[in-house]
């Protein structure tokens, strides 16, 4: 061994590190003015997540590192929790599958018993229209059996009434006419009875009696005709008498008898 200590080694490696000391801090300042005209946001960094630079400086706040599941192994290969997941996904998508086959089944199985049943519906309802119909041609001939018996039954009912009318109204026509004769015999036989009181007044005024003309002069009744205004069964009463006088001159005068017969005249 040589215990020689060789200077110019020595001197050569402390030029050599003297240098890279120099060019570390020559990529530092270029980094740092780099790094101080960078704008302010999110940056990745070596470990993968993402640091805020202010704008001057970097902060102390990070976003969460991205997980990367492997083998246990390290192989880089995906790891049975990776795979587990993959086949979860896989029924997942194929339960959602069959789901959505067997909803569109359901559903066209619901269209189907929907379109059943409303065809059953409408069966149903033409089948009560039919019998409704049925029962309505059913009601309409016996309405019209009945319209027809009543009309066969009718027919006496009205001519029976009928007759009956016209022998009320010749009832009525006949006793019309027995009070009206009645009645005419009534007033004939008062009337003959008047006519006798007015005979007999008229008889007496033209021969038993002399009268006073409307100028003062004595004369002679010539003609009378009376009529009764109102007398008893007597014939005592009130008359009415146009009267004429021999030389012509006529007057009506009111006359009154007395129940003995004898007449005078009022004035």
């Amino acid at each position: 061994m040589s215990n020689t200590i060789d200077h110019e080694n020595i001197a050569g490696e402390h030029d050599s590190k003297q240098i890279d000391s120099q060019h570390i801090d020559i990529e530092e300042d270029h980094k740092a003015l780099i790094q101080s005209r960078r704008p302010a946001g999110w940056y990745s960094q070596a470990d993968g997540r993402q640091r805020y630079w202010d704008g001057q400086q970097w902060t102390e706040n990070y976003t969460p590192a991205p997980v990367t599941t492997t083998s246990a192994k390290g192989d880089g290969k995906p790891s049975v929790q990776r795979k587990r997941s993959s086949r979860v996904l896989i029924w997942i998508l194929a339960g959602v599958t069959g789901v959505s086959f067997i909803t569109g089944a359901l559903v066209q199985v619901n269209t189907n018993s929907t379109v059943t049943a409303k065809n059953a519906v409408i069966a149903t309802a033409q089948h009560a229209w039919d019998v409704a119909n049925a029962k309505a041609d059913e009601v309409n001939a016996k309405a019209r059996v009945i319209e027809n018996q009543l009309a066969s039954v009718g027919a006496p009912i009205q001519t029976a009434a009928n007759a009956a009318a016209a022998k009320i109204a010749d009832d009525k026509a006949a006793a019309a006419a027995a009070a009206a004769a009645v009645a005419k015999a009534a007033a004939d036989a008062q009337a003959a009875i008047y006519k006798g009181f007015t005979d007999k007044l008229e008889n007496g005024l033209v021969h038993n009696s002399t009268a006073t003309n409307p100028q003062g002069q004595r004369v002679q009744i010539t003609a009378a005709s009376c009529t009764v205004t109102s007398v008893n069964a007597t014939g005592a009463g009130t008359y009415s008498c146009d009267v004429t006088f021999s030389e012509g001159s006529t007057e009506t005068d009111t006359i009154t008898v007395d129940t003995n017969g004898k007449w005078t005249q009022q004035k």
